[in-house]
């Protein structure tokens, strides 16, 4: 992460690709879950679920593009 002044405020900034996918997925998942579930058990379930599917989309997308600049 880089630390960057705006308006005299540090804001701190993301720049890894994987570092940035697993922030959006987190936030996604949270945000599925909360909107979509009733008890606590099935958003847990629901949200790790969600999070991972996520995570391995994201892992499979990048060894395509990898692959396909080959």
């Amino acid at each position: 992460m880089r630390t960057t002044s705006r308006l005299g405020k540090r804001v701190k900034m993301i720049h890894s690709h994987f570092a940035a996918a697993l922030v959006f997925a987190l936030v996604t998942s949270v945000v599925f879950t909360v909107t979509t579930k009733d008890n606590d058990r099935e958003r847990v379930l629901y949200g790790l679920w969600v999070f991972s599917v996520f995570v391995v989309v994201s892992f499979a997308l990048a060894w395509l593009m990898y692959l396909g600049q080959r």
